[in-house]
Order: structure tokens, then C-alpha cells, then sequence
């Protein structure tokens, strides 16, 4: 009887910094991501010393998204003072 080794292609050529990440760790990081500010710290941990090329690659997109929306929030809220409706 022949022996099956069920190996993913990935596990067998890629090392561990360039192996893909799942659909599910992209989810947990982006619930992870979205805490306040236990999830920012954690954003900015992974952004700047991820172990893996892609989710350092995802952190870095999430924190140009939220650099993103702090800025057009900040301007937001200025014209908002600037035109007394604050």
C-alpha cells in the first residue's frame, strides 16, 4: 500500500517569511486592527517588525488607511469650525 503524504506547496518551497497567509488571519488581523488602541499598537508591531512579508505588507495598508481617515476627519472638522457650525 502506497504511503500519501499530503503536503501543501507552500510548506514545502516557501520559508516562513513568504508562505501566504489565510482568508481567516486576514480576518482576525483586521478585528484585531479595528480595537481602538490596543489594536493600533498592535498595527504598528506588525507594520514595522511583522515576521511575515504579507501581513506586515496588510499592517502597512490598514495604517495608510487610518492615516487616511485621521487627515480627511481632521480637515473635516476644521471647516466645520472655520464655518461656525461646530
Amino acid at each position: 500500500m502506497k504511503k500519501r503524504i499530503n503536503y501543501k506547496a507552500s510548506d514545502m518551497l516557501l520559508p516562513k517569511a513568504y508562505r501566504p497567509l489565510s482568508p481567516w488571519n486576514y480576518f482576525w488581523r483586521s478585528v484585531l486592527y479595528a480595537i481602538p488602541v490596543i489594536g493600533w499598537i498592535f498595527l504598528l508591531a506588525h507594520a514595522i517588525d511583522g515576521k511575515n512579508r504579507h501581513g506586515r505588507t496588510y499592517a502597512r495598508s490598514w495604517f495608510c488607511g487610518l492615516l487616511t481617515f485621521s487627515v480627511i476627519a481632521a480637515i473635516g472638522i476644521a471647516v466645520a469650525f472655520a464655518l461656525n457650525l461646530i
